[in-house]
């Protein structure tokens, strides 16, 4: 076991519209020859879902796999652009400002050239829409690790009455209430919660400029690894997990299921496939193993 430290105080990331983001480094005492790697979390969450206590977060497990780890939080999560809450921000925010200031920040600290994005549910979404941008840091992002990250595309008949339901919701109340519903830490932006439903409800992943977030999944190239749990039948079902795998050109790209039938001891929900005990055991390694063979 290699030993480790975590911040915990927030390196600041500032983006091209002057709102500072969190970032919180887990780093070994013998960094691996590999990029570091950035974990970016989803809708309702913080750095905690990454971060967690002791063993239990999978920063903390990289980190004693000797991969140098940088816990992000998103615009209007935790300690994350607390002073704009009150602002207009859309989802895009999140794949146009947020990402490449991550990952410049990150690379300013590592002196690395590239870094690994790992992301859970619309973290993972952020990460491969903004490799597959034609930004000048798109190409920073050496590998994608994506974890329940559904296409915001062919919404079955369970997952559309629970998109617009969300979408009333937040209209009515002014933001989505993850808190009072018990879903998550953090109540999520009225602005970003709209544009995401109704790119659900739609079906079309189209931004405010005409930008085709999916079309542009075509031009994603770097590794892949796609995991989605084979219980997660309401947020992130496997089938439209794997139709953002199948979106991208990349010669190195696998989708796993995470459930019995294929080998697991659950059929793993949204949140259950990173942040349990059976997750510990049986995909943490997977996806350390999936990193270490590709860039260490």
């Amino acid at each position: 076991m290699v030993l480790y430290a975590v911040s915990t105080e927030p390196v600041r990331a500032v983006c091209a519209d002057s709102v500072a983001l969190a970032l919180y480094r887990a780093r070994p005492t013998a960094v691996r020859a590999a990029p570091p790697v950035l974990l970016v979390h989803g809708t309702f969450s913080n750095r905690n879902f990454f971060l967690g206590q002791h063993e239990r977060g999978f920063a903390r497990y990289l980190a004693e796999r000797g991969f140098d780890a940088w816990v992000a939080e998103l615009r209007g999560h935790g300690r994350s652009g607390e002073a704009g809450r009150a602002s207009a921000w859309h989802f895009e925010d999140w794949i146009r400002l947020d990402a490449p200031a991550l990952i410049a920040q990150v690379r300013a600290e590592t002196g690395s050239d590239r870094v690994v994005w790992v992301g859970h549910s619309a973290g993972g979404i952020i990460g491969l829409a903004f490799a597959g941008l034609a930004h000048p840091r798109s190409p920073d992002i050496g590998g994608l690790v994506m974890v329940g990250s559904p296409a915001p595309t062919g919404l079955g008949v369970l997952q559309l009455p629970m998109a617009a339901a969300a979408l009333t919701i937040t209209r009515l109340m002014g933001r989505f209430p993850a808190r009072l519903i018990g879903i998550g830490p953090e109540d999520e932006h009225r602005g970003i919660m709209q544009q995401w439903m109704r790119w659900n409800l739609t079906g079309r992943w189209h931004g405010e400029d005409g930008t085709d977030y999916f079309a542009n999944c075509a031009r994603v190239t770097a590794p892949l690894l796609a995991l989605a749990g084979a219980g997660d039948w309401a947020l992130a079902p496997p089938s439209l997990c794997e139709d953002l795998v199948d979106a991208t050109t990349s010669d190195d790209r696998t989708f796993v299921t995470c459930g019995r039938a294929e080998g697991f001891s659950e059929n793993f929900n949204h949140n259950r496939v990173l942040v349990s005990a059976p997750a510990r055991r049986e995909v943490w390694p997977l996806i350390a193993d999936w990193i270490e063979s590709r860039f260490a």
